[in-house]
């Protein structure tokens, strides 16, 4: 059984875990940290669930890293405070449920709803887009410039920093460092058996398994990895990234990977007829119009389009 935490060192406790996570202890406060956890065991029993909370939920879990965009940061700085608090005390038997259920993209610092794109500016310059159903946490502190990707699919245009902090892309799976570069990572649904995706378009990356040997992926250029391997780099897609505009490019694409695609900016099913899935389709769609590519769909091939409910469609011959 976990030992019971004080709750006033589970509070100071999570204040010097955020202040160490972004960066703010110097060498004077770092002493001043030790000489915090010496001075009674309830401190330092507290200081190791905090670092049991980091472990388990991957930094620190969201909303609690810092800076976040387009939020009040002092009362951004309380509530994440208090919630840190409030995991450090609850401990493993607590967090069982905020593991199971997707607590983690509900929390985030950035998120997109199903459907939506985002793009924003990161404090160093850099360029994030967010593609539909994404969550993400940002951790820039003074010696690194993390993203967590929580869920989804993001793509980010580095920037010269004149610290010469290293840019990383956090998943589930391991890590992937910018080599000066443009590229996208996508995160398999965890409860489906979590992959990540690496695209470059521009520079390279190192991706490394949490547990295996990293590799170099260079522009033009992707991979997938899982926690143990990474797969051998393959040519990049063309248009891989063609949804930071709102846009599906279909070259000669079976109709069944077209409507995957669709599947991930609507609410709900959609169901492709065996018999139908091989068609191939070609054209330049419009993403944030689901229903106008499945008519431009219907109008262009041998198939019907079949509106069980706004939750439920079914493509089927004609």
């Amino acid at each position: 059984m976990s030992a019971a935490i004080d709750a006033r060192a589970a509070r100071e406790a999570a204040h010097w875990m955020m202040r160490l996570q972004g960066g703010e202890l110097d060498t004077a406060a770092q002493q001043g940290l030790a000489r915090w956890r010496a001075a009674h065991p309830d401190h330092e029993t507290a200081w190791q669930r905090a670092e049991q909370v980091c472990r388990t939920f991957g930094m620190l879990p969201s909303p609690l890293a810092m800076p976040v965009l387009d939020r009040p940061a002092a009362a951004e700085r309380r509530a994440a405070l208090k919630t840190l608090a409030v995991l450090i005390v609850a401990g493993p038997a607590g967090w069982a449920m905020l593991r199971v259920a997707p607590w983690q993209a509900w929390t985030a610092d950035l998120r997109t709803a199903t459907g939506d794109i985002r793009h924003l500016t990161l404090p160093d310059g850099s360029d994030l887009s967010l593609n539909t159903a994404s969550a993400a946490d940002i951790v820039f502190g003074a010696s690194l410039r993390l993203l967590h990707l929580r869920a989804g699919e993001i793509h980010v245009a580095t920037r010269p920093d004149r610290r010469q902090r290293p840019f990383l892309v956090r998943t589930s799976n391991g890590s992937i460092r910018a080599i000066g570069t443009l590229f996208t990572v996508r995160q398999d649904d965890v409860l489906l058996g979590a992959r990540t995706h690496v695209a470059v378009s521009q520079g390279a990356v190192e991706v490394r398994p949490a547990d295996g040997t990293p590799i170099i992926v260079r522009a033009g250029w992707q991979a997938s990895f899982d926690e143990t391997a990474a797969s051998a780099p393959e040519p990049l897609e063309p248009h891989a990234a063609a949804w930071i505009k709102g846009l599906l490019y279909a070259d000669d694409m079976p109709l069944a990977d077209v409507l995957t695609q669709l599947a991930r900016y609507r609410h709900g099913v959609v169901r492709c007829d065996p018999a139908v899935t091989r068609l191939r389709v070609s054209g330049v769609y419009q993403l944030r119009d689901t229903e106008a590519l499945l008519d431009l769909l219907q109008a262009s091939l041998p198939i019907r389009v079949r509106r069980h409910s706004r939750w439920w469609i079914s493509v089927e011959a004609a």
